[in-house]
């Protein structure tokens, strides 16, 4: 995970190189690594046009304006790298292995590491100081290991937490720190002010990162999330092996074809329905507790979707497994649908839930699929059934 230059947002990178970005951050690219060398970090570059990613051979990737300083693999001579942590101009960086290895690349300097390199696996994570002339490494056990201008303000083993440690973040102005472990349990050191959950029930899913907030004194806890191939665990009001297909009447042309190919398929359309509508059905089937675990969006024929409307409706959809958005298919006298299937796209691309179903790239090499309108196809017809047979490859 790493956090937006001003703390607007942040990224998240899966271990097979997939990245997704929130609030003001934007995805510049993703890359694919075999799941036997995971990407193990990510750093974002000083105006958040970019981010370095690094596996954990030490394989390292630039993206956007990120800019390689060397080669583009380290060596960590039999240890495997658990991150990269940018400088403060954003010029150069740090490398650093499981065993406390630390490699410098660019204007970052190299301030020391274990006389002793520890054994592998137990350093887990570095931050640096605000000035980039020093950094704290983090043992899973808790030690903490201080370098450069990085001051010692204590340990998670002097504060008797036994919990795997997972991760470090400094506070703005590198005068504390705070300490995280797999079960969310959060130390802070030096300055660093720990901030509690509303609720005291404890974490069920394990933490694997934490990020301070740049702009701020807070931090964002990272926990594990589910892989595409088995998806989110649904909620409680997500039914598993069911699938909800919610549209308007571009949808019901289709619903024949979903119902009798997809198990577990039910299909809610209706003639005219705009976006806000769809939330509204979402919200009621929620509360109904008869919502599919699954959920295709078929919306954006009758009207212009805003990117709050797509986040109202992930909001709405929380707790589902997948959701897969289809984009519109309309003829250019319908001014808005170029800019509803670019929501759907940069709001997929956030999402790790999400699905892009693009039919109407599908359907521009088609046009006798449609009716005189350009918008509606015979039920039953080869634009329907390409349009459910690219739905069901999503799901």
């Amino acid at each position: 995970m790493a956090a937006a230059p001003r703390g607007r947002g942040y990224w998240l990178v899966s271990s097979t190189g997939r990245v997704f970005s929130f609030g003001h951050a934007r995805v510049h690219g993703s890359i694919v690594v075999a799941r036997k060398d995971p990407i193990v970090g990510i750093a974002a570059t000083s105006q958040g046009l970019g981010y370095l990613l690094v596996s954990r051979s030490g394989r390292l990737f630039a993206v956007g304006d990120a800019r390689l300083y060397g080669s583009s693999r380290a060596a960590g001579h039999g240890s495997s790298f658990v991150a990269v942590v940018a400088t403060a101009d954003k010029r150069g960086y740090w490398l650093v292995t499981d065993s406390g290895r630390v490699l410098s690349r660019g204007d970052a300097h190299f301030y020391g590491s274990p006389r002793t390199h520890a054994r592998h696996g137990d350093i887990v994570s570095m931050t640096a100081t605000p000035d980039g002339r020093g950094y704290w490494l983090v043992a899973a056990s808790g030690g903490i290991l201080s370098y450069g201008d990085a001051h010692f303000y204590g340990s998670a083993i002097s504060a008797g937490v036994h919990g795997r440690v997972v991760g470090i973040a400094a506070t703005r102005d590198g005068r504390g720190f705070w300490v995280a472990d797999a079960d969310g349990t959060v130390l802070g050191f030096g300055d660093a002010r720990v901030y509690r959950a509303p609720a005291p029930a404890r974490n069920t899913v394990p933490i694997e990162a934490i990020t301070a907030d740049p702009a701020g004194d807070g931090y964002w806890l990272l926990p594990k999330i589910a892989s595409a191939k088995t998806g989110v665990v649904p909620g409680q009001a997500a039914l598993p092996c069911r699938v909800t297909a919610i549209g308007d009447s571009v949808m019901l042309d289709v619903a024949p074809a979903l119902e009798a190919d997809i198990p577990g398929a039910v299909v809610e359309a209706a003639v005219s329905r705009q976006w806000d509508a769809g939330v509204a059905l979402v919200q009621q089937l929620k509360a109904e507790h008869t919502l599919g675990a699954i959920v295709v969006i078929d919306l954006g024929t009758n009207g212009p979707v805003s990117w709050q409307q797509f986040t109202n409706m992930m909001e709405a959809l929380a707790g589902v497994s997948r959701v897969v958005f289809v984009t519109v298919h309309l003829p250019p006298s319908y001014s808005w649908f170029a800019s509803v299937n670019e929501i759907l796209q940069e709001g997929v691309a956030r999402y790790p839930q999400d699905r892009l179903a693009d039919f109407n790239k599908l359907a521009e090499a088609h046009p006798s699929w449609f009716g005189a309108d350009g918008v509606h196809m015979p039920i039953g017809g080869p634009g329907a059934q390409a349009m459910e047979s690219l739905i069901k490859s999503q799901i």
